[in-house]
């Protein structure tokens, strides 16, 4: 049977399947490749694949971490020498829990615009919550030349430093997939994809609120490789090195 790796997989795995000292004109049996993935575990981990694949481990600590919020704002006036800019955004109930009248708010104009501009939250109007579930926060930042025009939307952070430790992962660890975030945990001689519930970020740190534990261990490093394994042992088979078909009878 032809075997054909994807071509985005790394010149490694070539050398794991055991497939460059094989003559162009044979097909290895399944005996003779590694089988890198076992759909019950994971992928295979050892000190080889560890050198060949890149892959750093981290252990799954607690440490406080700074809490951001980014939400997008909208300009209703625009700003003058004697007056402030105001803008206006949405923010759920639990998130109005950690904002404070007064605090300071980063704030990006749209893409080639110009630096951030440091604004203050003036306002949270909790009549709104009733009806949309949501809270109105106002904002309110100096633009006197003005750069934001009515209309215009900002990309607001709000940073709070709690102090509470949380757990954390570095943030390399993580693999954004079209169905959820995972990380791949060591599992004995096995790296297995685990669905994890992210929080904030901060300083190449990332909260992990669901999925994990204290003590765990996961690949900081190499886990879009990882990633092209599973997909290749899912999809395709055994990883193996290109195998050219017979030529065609004349």
């Amino acid at each position: 049977m032809k075997r054909i790796c994807l071509l985005t997989l790394p010149l490694a795995l070539m050398a794991l399947a055991g497939c460059g000292s094989k003559s162009a004109e044979s097909v290895p049996s399944e005996s003779e490749t590694v089988k890198l993935f076992n759909e019950g575990k994971g992928v295979w981990f050892s000190d080889e694949t560890r050198r060949l694949f890149d892959l750093e481990i981290a252990e799954v600590t607690e440490k406080p971490i700074p809490r951001r919020m980014r939400k997008t704002a909208q300009v209703f006036r625009a700003g003058c020498e004697s007056k402030p800019a105001s803008a206006m955004m949405l923010v759920s109930v639990g998130e109005a829990k950690e904002l404070k009248v007064g605090q300071f708010v980063s704030l990006q104009p749209p893409s080639g615009s110009g630096p951030e501009i440091n604004g203050k939250l003036v306002r949270l109007d909790t009549l709104t919550q009733t009806v949309l579930s949501q809270v109105e926060a106002l904002l309110e930042f100096p633009d006197p030349l003005p750069r934001c025009t009515e209309g215009t939307f900002l990309s607001a952070t709000f940073t709070n430093d709690t102090g509470k430790p949380v757990l954390v992962v570095p943030e390399s660890a993580l693999l954004n997939a079209a169905d959820g975030c995972y990380v791949y945990t060591v599992n004995g001689t096995h790296l297995t994809r685990t669905r994890v519930k992210t929080g904030v970020s901060s300083q190449e740190w990332l909260e992990i609120e669901e999925g994990l534990y204290p003590g765990d261990s996961v690949a900081a490093k190499g886990v879009e490789n990882l990633w092209l394994i599973e997909l290749s042992a899912i999809k395709g088979g055994t990883p193996c090195c290109p195998v050219p078909g017979k030529k065609a009878e004349k």
